[in-house]
This record gives structure tokens, sequence and C-alpha cells, in this order.
């Protein structure tokens, strides 16, 4: 077998969207040496481990998930993944938004979004329909069966409320908005810690300290995620990849390819042909 046949063997990644589901993106993924960078979603994540073990941080927390381990990440939780085992490990993922979620509570009547306190539960039964539903065929019969399945997954794992991360952080939470802010403003400008500690006025310790805490992150590694997450913006647009790096701060394509690969888990040709 050649070095190229292996590695098609060894890694493979399929991304897919359901229209009837609000573009609910799946992923179907093989990875052995392919380790994700630490970053955060605005949606939902929800996966079952197939084959293998992935060894994951979700918040603050370590995990080994072993095959048959259901995943669950949070909105802007912080997580990374990389293999927990010589031969890597093989998932099945899907990212719902808020509008998705918000219809599987409102069926359900819980006072709010579900959120989930735990990032790695066991429920055979549901790992299982979770993996039947992401490997249909039909339009029709994967929505019917995605969204029971979510709503099975809230109604058992979910807390039913709305998470208050301003409330809970008080004057860090402040100063962290004036910082995501001030990225958000041009993330094709450089950035340095003495920049947000000028504007937040506090010193570069207590900037750091504040990604800490608010996010679970560097600043490097939240700077780093949000220009990912615009990038993949406008990849659903017919902007070249070339002005899409050096739009979202990156020094050129072949940079934004190899962090995007870290974040998403495929090139950004994949995703865009996936998008």
């Amino acid at each position: 077998m050649s070095d190229a046949s292996e590695q098609r063997e060894r890694e493979a990644a399929k991304l897919t969207r359901h229209e009837s589901l609000g573009g609910l993106e799946m992923l179907a993924a093989r990875y052995r040496d392919h380790a994700y960078a630490l970053h955060t979603h605005p949606t939902w994540v929800f996966g079952v481990v197939v084959a293998g073990v992935e060894k994951l941080r979700i918040g603050r927390r370590q995990h080994l998930a072993q095959a048959g381990s259901i995943i669950i990440v949070n909105p802007e939780e912080p997580h990374d993944g990389e293999k927990g085992a010589p031969a890597g490990w093989a998932y099945r993922t899907c990212y719902p938004d808020a509008a998705l979620m918000a219809e599987i509570a409102e069926d359900l009547e819980l006072r709010g979004l579900p959120m989930f306190s735990e990032g790695i539960v066991q429920a055979p039964e549901l790992a299982r329909a979770f993996v039947r539903a992401h490997r249909l065929a039909g339009e029709l019969d994967q929505e019917a069966a995605m969204l029971v399945v979510l709503s099975k997954l809230a109604k058992r794992f979910g807390d039913g409320k709305v998470r208050d991360h301003a409330s809970e952080a008080g004057e860090t939470a402040r100063r962290f908005r004036l910082y995501g802010e001030l990225i958000a403003a041009d993330l094709s400008a450089g950035f340095d810690l003495a920049q947000l500690a000028a504007a937040a006025r506090v010193t570069r310790f207590q900037v750091i300290r504040d990604f800490h805490r608010a996010a679970g992150m560097t600043p490097g590694q939240y700077l780093r995620d949000r220009r990912i997450r615009a990038a993949s913006a406008l990849m659903k647009t017919e902007m070249p990849l070339a002005e899409i790096a050096v739009a979202t701060g990156f020094t050129d394509q072949s940079h934004l390819t190899r962090v995007f690969k870290t974040i998403k888990g495929l090139s950004p040709g994949a995703w865009r042909a996936a998008a």
C-alpha cells in the first residue's frame, strides 16, 4: 500500500448538511494523527465515538471517550480532541443551532434552552440511535430520526436552564465582552496583550486571567478561534480563499489551511464543497 493510500485509510472526514433541520451540519470522521486545537462553536455539539478512543478536554475537564460514548459540548464551551489510543478514533457528530434546540425545548416544555453539565455520557441505546440517524440517507427519515434522538438527549441529560454567563462572571464578563468586541471589529489586525489591557484599564496579567475565567482559553486561542469562525462564514460566499485568509488575519492561504484543519478537522476546500 502506498503512503497516500495508507493516509486515506487511516484518516477521512466528510461533512454534510441537512436543510430540513436548519442546515444542521453533520460530520463523519476517522482520525489517527489529527489533533483538534482548543476551539469553540456557537452551536451545541453532539457526537458518538464509533471506534477507538478520543482524548479530549471539554471546559476544564479532561476525558477519555471510549467507543459508544456520547460527547456533548455546550455553545461557546472550549474543547479539543486527539487520539486516546494508537489507532485513533472514529466518530459521528452534529452541530444543532439555537433555533433547533429551542424547537426541541418547546416540545419538551422545558424552561429554557437545554444545557448540559456532563461532557461525556453513557447511554448505549441513545448512542446507537444517534449513529443510525446519522447514517440514514433519506431526507425525511433522517430528519425525523435525528429530531427524536436529540430530543431524548435533551430530556435525559439537559438541565433545561439558560446559563447567564454575564451574571456569573461580573466584572470579568464585562471586560471579556469588551475584548471580544475589539477583536471582532477587525480580525485582520494584529493584537497584543497591552492593547487589550489598555482598553479595559487593567494589567496584561489581568487580561490573561479574564480569558481563562470567562472562556477557558488563552487570548491567542480565542483570537484564532474567532478568525476561523469568520473565515468559515466567508467560505459560504464566492470569495477566494486567499482573500478570506487576509481578511481574517492569516498570513496567507496556506496559514489559513493549516489552522482551519486543526479546528474543523478537514481542509477549507472540503469544508467549502460541503457548504
